[in-house]
């Protein structure tokens, strides 16, 4: 791998509590790599300035978090077929005179449920949210042979990547369609501290086989702490993250993703969170 001297970074609201550096900075430092990986907090107003001002400097790759992956499309002049259908980009690859944009939720999402093994399969599932994360999530689940339904706070908001296949209901209603329909996944992709005006989602109303996946790391969850009270299969977002991360880096590096050094170190950072 080239030595030459680059800087990575993601850029987010929440960037300085997310779980990229400690996870990012531990795999290059594996394999030799002095490249510094440095969150940036960011919204959609600021992010073009903030990245130009980086790439001057030596910027040789980014990811992204809410709010700033549909912003981070305009950065790109090539876009993966994902990040093309889903309006969003969670990862650029910078090279000169080229900014090559990617959504590896998608690859990420598909990476976890490969490893959980829920049967989703000509079944009913219930996505809550439908932003970029959330729209990844629903297509590697139609992917997988999924009937997927979103649960949206406003259902007129145009989604890209959102497919005529899909159902979109309204965020109340998600309660009642889960009581109704008896999904078999209920994937969470909101914030964890949901909005004081979020309708309340009646964790009794999750069939008792539905396995229960969250995208949030850190904190735990009221709806995992609900989905292990009750007795269900449930899982946060660490994998995915890891998987993402780790695809990141190998879309960086052209080398191998040191896994077990990236999982090491988001748990050691997560133990370090909770002491």
């Amino acid at each position: 791998m080239s030595q030459a001297p680059k800087i990575y970074a993601l850029f987010g609201g929440a960037a300085n509590d997310s779980l990229y550096p400690a996870t990012l900075n531990a795999a290059f430092a594996a394999v030799g790599l002095k490249w510094p990986y440095v969150p940036f907090r960011a919204d959609a107003e600021t992010l073009a300035g903030l990245f130009a001002r980086l790439e001057a400097d030596g910027l040789a790759g980014a990811n992204f978090i809410y709010p700033c992956e549909e912003a981070a499309v305009a950065l790109c002049n090539e876009l993966s077929a994902e990040a093309a259908a889903l309006a969003a980009v969670d990862t650029v690859r910078c090279t000169p005179g080229v900014v090559e944009g990617f959504k590896l939720d998608v690859y990420a999402f598909s990476r976890s449920l490969d490893e959980l093994r829920p049967e989703v399969a000509g079944k009913p599932v219930l996505v809550l949210g439908a932003g970029p994360a959330g729209r990844a999530c629903g297509l590697a689940l139609e992917r997988a042979g999924a009937a997927v339904a979103y649960a949206v706070p406003n259902v007129t908001r145009p989604r890209p990547g959102v497919s005529t296949r899909a159902t979109v209901i309204r965020m109340e209603d998600a309660s009642a369609f889960m009581a109704n329909k008896k999904p078999v996944a209920l994937i969470n992709t909101t914030p964890a501290a949901p909005a004081p005006d979020a309708p309340p989602l009646s964790y009794d109303a999750i069939p008792s086989n539905c396995f229960v996946y969250d995208l949030s790391c850190f904190p735990r969850t009221p709806l995992l702490d609900a989905a292990a009270a009750r007795g269900l299969r449930h899982a946060d977002g660490l994998s995915m993250l890891l998987y993402k991360s780790g695809r990141a880096f190998e879309i960086w590096t052209g080398g191998e993703a040191p896994f077990d050094v990236m999982r090491r170190a988001a748990a050691a950072e997560i133990a370090k969170r909770d002491a």
